[in-house]
């Protein structure tokens, strides 16, 4: 087999689910000498057949529990299959989960270094790759910093750019694109057009059709653990919207959640309220809409004038109202450590319905962007209940 290809026939993977209230080592004995354990096994994968072709880019696509992620862990060797075989040639690269094969306690460099030596690049390579991957990644100013102190976003950026940077013959990449803003998805989308115009083998596993489409030429429809449908990515993708009576149209308008930002400053919790304080996320024309947050910094001095925004938006995504303290002339905000900070928000409803509320913490003047959560807090806003709530205009019978 060619390096970049990938083999996977008859491929069937048990989990072991353990039934007990067993917390202590002592329970746990007790249990296993009294035959009191109880363990069911899951089958998350039945036989599964694959074959890649080197330089193909392949999504994988299915609902949740579908064994997406379970297939690309046995591709990356972390799962042996129950049976079945799993064979690929060349050197993978992996980014399956945040954080995954970066040690807590060691740098942003310290942990490329030992990476690198698991991939099997030597330290003289590896350190001329270092300042390029820090580069891509944005993170250069933070390379001396421990990475139990990174963000999601943080993590993300760090993994791709070293996954990509090790120039792979097979690159397996499970959703984790999605906690990226939106500068640095387009980043990465570049980088793995350029890795397939190189023959370079994609594995990409995602709810993002749209994403999908644009990057896959093939696609495998995993359901319950089984290959529903391999072929042709617009076949498949067909294929899977069909049975839910889901139109690609409907798919493309929805506005998924989205959050990015350096997370130097985050919002560490949002909870929406009326004005009695009730946790609430349903308002009535001229109910007043709370946002009470904790903003935490992971920075050492005090960060002044952060702006402190919110968005309103239709549930396609379009934008209703945005604004932000700055441009309303209210004070800017001054945090070290944490501080809880509240926005009052009086609408008037002209359009009943449900919306998406966003955040935004950013430094305009430094273009900053601290923390986005966009599209992010569902609100329906309501009318008062009208008595009789309809007047019959019109009514006409005919017969023909």
């Amino acid at each position: 087999m060619k390096p970049g290809g990938i083999r996977m026939k008859d491929v069937t993977l048990y989990y072991r689910l353990y039934h007990d209230r067993a917390v202590t080592l002592r329970e746990t004995m007790l249990n296993l000498f009294n035959r009191r354990t109880r363990v069911e096994h899951f089958r998350a994968l039945a036989d599964v057949s694959i074959n890649i072709e080197p330089g193909e880019s392949e999504a994988i696509i299915g609902s949740n529990g579908a064994g997406k992620s379970t297939t690309l862990k046995i591709l990356a060797g972390i799962y042996r299959p129950t049976s079945g075989t799993a064979d690929s040639a060349g050197r993978i690269a992996s980014l399956l989960d945040l954080g995954v094969g970066f040690h807590p306690d060691l740098t942003g460099e310290e942990n490329l270094m030992l990476n690198g030596a698991l991939l099997g690049l030597n330290r003289n390579e590896m350190k001329k790759l270092v300042p390029e991957i820090a580069d891509f990644a944005q993170l250069s100013r933070f390379m001396d910093t421990p990475v139990k102190y990174y963000s999601n976003g943080m993590f993300m950026r760090l993994g791709f750019s070293l996954a990509t940077a090790v120039d792979p013959d097979i690159l397996l990449i499970d959703e984790v694109l999605a906690v990226g803003d939106v500068g640095f998805q387009d980043k990465c989308y570049d980088r793995i057009r350029d890795f397939r115009e190189k023959g370079r083998t994609i594995i990409f596993v995602s709810h993002d059709l749209e994403a999908v489409s644009r990057l896959c030429e093939r696609a495998i429809w995993l359901h319950e653990g089984r290959v529903e449908m391999d072929g042709a990515a617009e076949d498949v993708l067909s294929g899977y919207l069909e049975p839910a009576n889901v139109q690609k149209k409907y798919i493309s308008t929805i506005a998924t959640p989205k959050e990015w930002g350096t997370r130097e400053i985050w919002f560490d919790s949002v909870i929406l309220r009326n004005a009695d304080g009730a946790t609430v996320s349903t308002f009535q024309r001229g109910e007043r809409i709370v946002v009470d947050t904790v903003i935490k910094s992971r920075l050492s001095s005090i960060v002044d004038n952060v702006v402190f925004g919110f968005s309103i938006h239709r549930k396609d995504g379009e934008t209703v109202i945005g604004s932000n303290n700055l441009e309303m002339n209210q004070p800017l905000l001054s945090i070290r450590g944490s501080v809880s900070s509240r926005i009052e928000i009086d609408l008037d409803i002209a359009e009943p319905g449900t919306y998406l509320l966003g955040l935004a913490l950013t430094d305009p003047e430094a273009s900053i962007n601290y923390h986005w959560q966009e599209f992010f807090y569902p609100i329906t806003l309501i009318e008062e209940r009208k008595d009789p709530p309809l007047r019959l205009s019109k009514a006409v019978w005919i017969q023909e």
